[in-house]
């Protein structure tokens, strides 16, 4: 993962069975998790970037009240064997209240890696079973 210019490396000792990979694709889970250490990484990486103030919500997310303001998110992409995918804000952050003034991170910290459905917000996801890879490619889910 990187934030901004910073690189986080998610260790790979989540793998099953000497494999590849790291981390799980999940269409069902709508957060993406990370191990409480590199959460904890990634978290300070992210609030390093924002420049608004943190606010406390029974979620333990890390949130921000942005009213009369845009937020301006750092750059945050997921790294992957052969392809990085460019999260945006509503990938990123998610709207707690119905005025959309609180927002949240829309990671968290979890027993494993799981790259959540949020994260994948218009993105079509490719699986080649034969090749055993995976594929990312942007779109406008709201033209389909």
């Amino acid at each position: 993962m990187s934030v901004g210019n910073k690189r986080l490396e998610l260790s790979s000792s989540y793998a099953s069975g000497g494999s590849k990979g790291n981390i799980i694709i999940d269409s069902g889970t709508t957060l993406t998790y990370f191990p409480a250490e590199f959460y904890s990484k990634f978290e300070s990486a992210v609030a390093e970037e924002i420049n608004f103030e943190r606010i406390d919500h029974p979620s333990h997310l890390l949130c921000y009240n942005i009213s009369d303001h845009d937020i301006d998110v750092p750059n945050i992409t997921a790294h992957f064997s052969g392809a990085d995918v460019k999260l945006n804000l509503t990938s990123t952050f998610l709207p707690i209240t119905d005025d959309h003034e609180l927002v949240c991170l829309a990671f968290q910290a979890g027993q494993q890696s799981i790259f959540g459905n949020l994260a994948r917000s218009n993105v079509l996801v490719g699986y080649d079973r034969v090749e055993k890879t995976v594929s990312f490619k942007p779109m406008d889910c709201t033209k389909l």
